[in-house]
């Protein structure tokens, strides 16, 4: 009986041993490894301070720039990114540090976009992920819907674009003319920020 008890805890220590190992071999996927074959955002804003390699987002969170800060644009489509941030731009990126933190080292910056500007401000209304694709127009997370036309410029990292694909997942900006709030707007000007 004594012995039937002893294998039994044996068993007992092995089994939570192994669970433990299996536990620890897991190792957290940078945005390289991402299988979804999408860049991994975890940041973002536009730039509102620089102050030698920290910048401020609009949200108020400072994001350092160091050495190890890898430049890369969308894998997709090969874009290249600057590493010259100014105030005005807005920056989507990478961090593996606690987001809840004010101030975050930066990874990745996957976007350094220098913002079309009128009167000092960001021309920009609407913004949203992707969720579908129709013809002439798309739908965002929010449920709202973008219609664009031959009048619409549409821009990315590399500038305009005559014969633009919009992905599910990508993320876009744009101004409109008509109340940015309705449910359905038609877009003046659209960019590309991620595929």
């Amino acid at each position: 009986m004594k012995m039937k008890k002893m294998v039994g805890m044996c068993l007992v220590a092995l089994t939570t041993c192994a669970m433990l190992i299996g536990c620890g071999s897991s190792s957290t996927k940078t945005p390289d490894e991402a299988k979804s074959g999408k860049v991994v955002v975890n940041i973002e804003g536009t730039v509102s301070a620089v102050n030698g390699n920290e910048i401020t987002l609009d949200s108020g969170k400072v994001v350092v720039i160091t050495d190890d800060t890898v430049f890369a644009g969308d894998p997709d489509t090969n874009s290249q990114v600057s590493d010259k941030i100014d105030v005005g731009n807005f920056v989507q990126g990478y961090t593996s540090d606690d987001l809840s933190q004010d101030k975050v080292n930066a990874s990745r910056i996957w976007s350094n976009e220098a913002m079309q500007r009128t009167g000092g401000k960001i021309v920009i209304n609407f913004e949203g992920v992707v969720a579908s694709v129709d013809e002439d127009s798309v739908t965002l997370d929010n449920g709202q819907v973008v219609r664009f036309s031959d009048s619409t410029i549409v821009t990315d990292v590399n500038g305009a674009v005559n014969d633009a694909v919009f992905a599910e997942g990508g993320f876009i900006q744009g101004f409109t003319e008509n109340d940015p709030t309705d449910e359905e707007i038609t877009a003046k000007r659209i960019h590309i920020v991620v595929y």
